[in-house]
């Protein structure tokens, strides 16, 4: 776990998940690191993964137009694997990123299995979904 000083406890997506929790999530993800300028998500296309923000900043475009940005914490690409859509926006590196990759697989046995999670992630996308 790279998270530097701060604790995945921290993290608000994890607030109210259990010790036994977060080491699973973390488990069933891969850390991955990626430049600045570097899109890992697309608009537009099949929804492969989803990837929870360790350090750095992205920025989320839809249509080019910057709508938010997502930094420590945050996740990306959960909307489109969760509800089975194609992507709606495309996020951009602005920054060096530090990263959860989730592949969709792993994604989907991680709501299936962590209740907590799944309610944090769902909570997630009615507060994005409303709020923009």
């Amino acid at each position: 776990m790279a998270l530097g000083r701060t604790s995945p406890r921290d993290l608000p997506l994890f607030a109210d998940l259990s010790g036994r929790d977060i080491r699973e999530i973390f488990r069933a993800g891969e850390e991955v690191s990626v430049p600045a300028g570097w899109s890992l998500i697309l608009e537009q296309t099949p929804p492969d993964a989803a990837y929870l923000i360790l350090s750095g900043t992205a920025a989320v475009r839809e249509k080019g137009e910057e709508i938010a940005e997502l930094g420590p914490g945050d996740i990306a690409g959960e909307v489109a694997v969760r509800k089975n859509t194609l992507r709606t926006a495309t996020v951009t590196a602005k920054s060096r990123l530090q990263l959860l990759h989730f592949t969709r697989e792993k994604f989907d046995d991680l709501t299936r299995r962590l209740p907590a999670f799944r309610d944090a992630i769902d909570a997630t996308i009615a507060e994005r979904r409303g709020g923009s």
